[in-house]
């Protein structure tokens, strides 16, 4: 839920650029997380959910934000 609402504001305030951060854990341990505590990795699922939205959405010719996946 959290990744709709960043993606949805993200498309609000039209930004330049998006920074998102990964958390390096497993995919064991993130599917975990997610199943019984509804977090996970979020930065993923924000690039996932804003790129096929561009896809659909926005004509070629049309600039969208530039978006930086980060790990710490």
């Amino acid at each position: 839920m959290t990744g709709l609402r960043i993606s949805y504001l993200s498309e609000l305030i039209e930004p330049k650029s998006i920074f998102l951060e990964l958390t390096r854990q497993n995919l064991m341990m993130q599917s975990l997380r997610s199943l019984f505590w509804g977090e996970g990795e979020i930065g993923l699922l924000v690039y996932s959910i804003l790129v096929h939205y561009w896809e659909w959405a926005r004509p070629a010719e049309q600039s969208q934000p530039t978006l930086y996946l980060m790990s710490s």
